[in-house]
């Protein structure tokens, strides 16, 4: 069986702390559960976080949305369509602006491979057909 990672094995990432972050959107998404009262205190401190930590504002407002959802597989679909849809569109064919994340998604795809009960292959076409019916 594939060892699991435990959270920070691999790389360090760089920019903000996993902790920091998870501070950060719990902080959004508080004040936008109780937006009726405190509507302008979720931008307050999006464009805190953004300018303290150099976030991208619009990023930080789709993680903050999908770290909200009740319903962890829609969130996951979103973010897979954004992976796969950016990569057909060429987005990351400049792949050099992209040299400091290769750590993180090389986690990634550590983290996916080694949580795989069959040792990390992934299902193939077929296997994939046979499987969803």
């Amino acid at each position: 069986m594939a060892k699991k990672l435990k959270p920070g094995e691999g790389a360090p990432s760089a920019g903000v702390a996993p902790s920091d972050l998870k501070r950060v959107v719990k902080d959004i998404i508080r004040h936008k559960n109780n937006a009726s009262e405190n509507s302008g205190l979720a931008g307050q401190a999006t464009k805190q976080a953004c300018d303290q930590y150099g976030l991208d504002k619009k990023a930080l407002g789709l993680v903050v949305s999908l770290s909200k959802q009740n319903d962890v597989g829609k969130a996951q679909s979103t973010l897979r369509g954004v992976v796969e849809y950016a990569d057909k569109l060429g987005l990351f064919d400049q792949i050099d602006a992209f040299d400091d994340l290769i750590p993180t998604m090389e986690r990634i795809v550590d983290r996916a491979r080694n949580t795989r009960p069959d040792g990390g292959a992934p299902a193939s076409a077929p296997e994939m057909e046979t499987m969803l019916n």
